[in-house]
């Protein structure tokens, strides 16, 4: 049989499964909190899985494989440790968010500050924001799709488009059930990939040996040839500077932390010790599976030094399967790297269209709107926004990690510090998160307009000075007032 058969019904097979997940959400779903946060009732495995999903996009399963390729372990220091960094923050984050009853982080501002301007700065970021995001994985799954059938790539996304509307229309109920099915994809496939990348180099001891003496590019029209032992050195031997590794913590460690995707699982989880489970026994799991995709990322550099038909990144880890190695179970494994964007697709899908109808419609314009309306005003925004990210996909980013962590950017640089603020110290005020909200993106939009490739870090610094200041003086001219 055919290879291109094989793909086509592993595809196929797996089409009909997460027709059948996504369906099982629409009977449950009956108003807002069930929409977006599934009435909070998920136990610690189903807010693992969901966790898991969300997190594990196509940044992580092509972009970091690739990046492993490029640049070595140091690709740990980039990117895998800032975002356990911004894990260990929602653990500080679930002890306290619980205590409020919202459904969007941007509703806690509101809250939070009585606020509704707040709110609808919040709701936008998150609708923007987001359809931007969407893109990686929109372009994740067209590269690996276009490699898996021999298609063309506008009709790879066109699929993914399709599945991601499809999931979510159900809400986060029928999201989670599709993050069930694509996780255990994603984990069998990277289990799967990590054996036989092994095996055929020889073993995890022989990996290292050889991986130290590679001294080529990895692709014939990359900037750098690899100098020998850099693969192993944290820093890439000059090819990824401390200084990269250090401002990518602005971006993606402090971004995650106040990602508003992962509050949200916060948030549908059924209580704080649920909510506390789900980001420990979390990070255990994507712990395991980011060592499988460093081990596929080295591997695949020892067994083809220099890949001389692709010059992304984010083609590595589907060519590898493909070509380098193919077995019996490429077919399975491709389908599992096709899984890891739309789980998190869906969930981003879902939080966009709350950006705009709970924090920003409903929050300004139709508070006492029915349910079956409002369910169906997120279907349409659910479709208009998966059509721009589908649109702006054709001309996908040329690394869909960099292209990431700049927009985690935004959220460190506007939610950050209301958002903890807000939590754990009494003397925030509105005064200082919208001053620092507006300061925050604007210092981010300056500096990326300027070319910096360090945004995130003035962004970060701004907005967290002006927090400070402006609620300090708001806060003791309270006090002031209140003794008079």
């Amino acid at each position: 049989m055919s290879k291109s058969i094989i793909y086509i019904l592993h595809f196929a097979i797996y089409t009909i499964l997460l027709l059948f997940f996504g369906k099982g959400g629409f009977k449950k779903t009956n108003n807002a909190r069930d929409f977006f946060v599934a009435n909070n009732s998920f136990g610690v495995m189903q807010s693992v899985f969901t966790y898991c999903a969300t997190w594990f996009s196509a940044a992580s399963m092509q972009g970091v494989t690739g990046n492993v390729y490029a640049y070595g372990i140091s690709t740990i220091l980039y990117s895998i440790a800032p975002w356990f960094f911004g894990a260990i923050l929602h653990i500080i984050l679930s002890t306290k968010l619980k205590d409020y009853n919202v459904i969007t982080v941007p509703e806690f501002l509101k809250i939070r500050y009585n606020s509704k301007s707040l709110q609808v700065l919040g709701g936008l970021l998150v609708v923007i924001t987001y359809t931007l995001y969407i893109i990686i994985q929109v372009a994740g799954f067209g590269i690996v799709i276009s490699e898996l059938l021999n298609i063309n790539y506008f009709i790879s996304i066109l699929l993914i488009y399709l599945f991601i509307i499809y999931t979510t229309f159900g809400g986060l109920f029928s999201v989670a059930r599709t993050h069930i099915l694509n996780l255990t994809l994603v984990i069998v496939s990277i289990i799967a990939s990590a054996a036989i990348v092994l095996e055929a180099v020889g073993g995890l001891e022989v990996l290292f040996e050889s991986a130290a003496l590679i001294n080529t590019k990895p692709f014939t029209d990359f900037t750098y040839v690899t100098e020998s032992s850099g693969l192993l050195h944290p820093f890439a031997k000059g090819q990824m500077p401390a200084s990269v590794i250090f401002m990518s913590f602005f971006g993606w460690g402090l971004g995650l932390s106040t990602n508003p995707q992962y509050a949200t699982r916060i948030i549908s989880a059924k209580d704080r010790k649920t909510a506390k489970k789900m980001i420990i026994y979390s990070l255990i799991i994507l712990s395991i599976l980011y060592f499988g995709l460093i081990i596929i990322g080295l591997g695949a550099r020892v067994l083809v030094p220099t890949i001389e038909s692709i010059s992304s990144v984010d083609e590595v880890f589907p060519y590898l399967i493909n070509n380098t190695i193919y077995s019996p179970f490429s077919g399975l494994i491709l389908i599992g790297i096709c899984a890891a964007p739309i789980s998190t697709a869906n969930s981003q899908l879902l939080l966009a269209s709350s950006g705009f109808t709970y924090d920003i419609y409903k929050n300004l314009t139709n508070k006492n709107i029915g349910d079956n309306k409002f369910l169906n005003i997120n279907r349409i925004f659910i479709f208009i926004v998966a059509t721009i990210a589908l649109i702006l996909a054709v001309e996908p980013p040329q690394s869909l990690l960099e292209y990431g962590g700049y927009l985690w950017g935004f959220f460190s640089s506007t939610f950050l510090a209301p958002l903890y603020g807000g939590l754990f110290w009494k003397r925030a005020t509105k005064q200082g998160a919208i001053a620092s909200f507006i300061a925050g993106i604007i210092t981010l939009i300056i500096f990326i307009i300027k070319g910096s490739k360090y945004p995130s870090l003035p962004g970060v610094i701004v907005s967290g000075i002006t927090f400070y200041i402006v609620s300090t003086y708001y806060h003791h001219k309270g006090s002031a007032k209140d003794e008079k």
